[in-house]
């Protein structure tokens, strides 16, 4: 999973340095805004986002800049989650993209205390790793094989009279399901750090 993470806060830099050491540490690629470099940013922002699953916005409000971030991955259908501390006020542009139908279910605007703020990002995790599209077959693999173990393919895709990319799919997904360090992986992915 790769998330884009911006913060609008300099005075919550340690809350920001946390979430992105939580987010790493439980396997995610963080694009941590603050550290790409201005040139970057003005020239592949669209860029940025598309090779994403989801966009990270923290701060006690929200600036021009991550409006901007939270309302292209919107369009882009990406997962925004908006993490503001408690007692913050959401803005009347993020209320109103709260209440729009095409947004509401990819726009999560989370209040956190420090205490509590681990647990709310591993549950973004924990939903992002749940939704349908990731069972979605909509990654093109290269897999370079040798003479032998393609004509293993042809045989048994002729045999069993389906494509050879769907009986490998299905193979790998039985994988997965007898692989028990796979499984306790999973299990244990997005389980509080204390």
């Amino acid at each position: 999973m790769k998330i884009y993470f911006y913060s609008s806060n300099a005075e919550q830099g340690n809350d920001s340095k946390q979430i992105v050491s939580w987010l790493k540490k439980s396997g995610v690629k963080v694009i941590d805004h603050s550290f790409v470099s201005a040139k970057s940013q003005s020239s592949s922002s669209d860029q940025s986002l598309s090779k994403v699953d989801a966009l990270v916005v923290h701060g006690s409000k929200m600036d021009a800049k991550s409006g901007y971030w939270t309302a292209l991955a919107l369009s882009q259908n990406k997962d925004v989650l908006c993490l503001l501390p408690q007692g913050s006020k959401v803005d009347e542009a993020l209320s109103g993209l709260q209440t729009d139908s095409n947004f509401a279910k990819k726009l999560h605007v989370i209040f956190y205390q420090p205490a509590d703020l681990q647990e709310k990002i591993l549950n973004f995790l924990r939903l992002l790793d749940q939704d349908n599209l990731r069972d979605l077959f909509n990654i093109k693999y290269t897999l370079r094989v040798s003479r032998k173990i393609n004509d293993y393919l042809n045989w048994k895709a002729d045999k069993l009279s389906v494509r050879k990319a769907d009986w490998l799919r299905d193979r790998i997904q039985d994988i997965i399901k007898d692989d028990s360090g796979y499984q306790k992986h999973l299990a244990e992915k997005y389980k509080l750090n204390k």
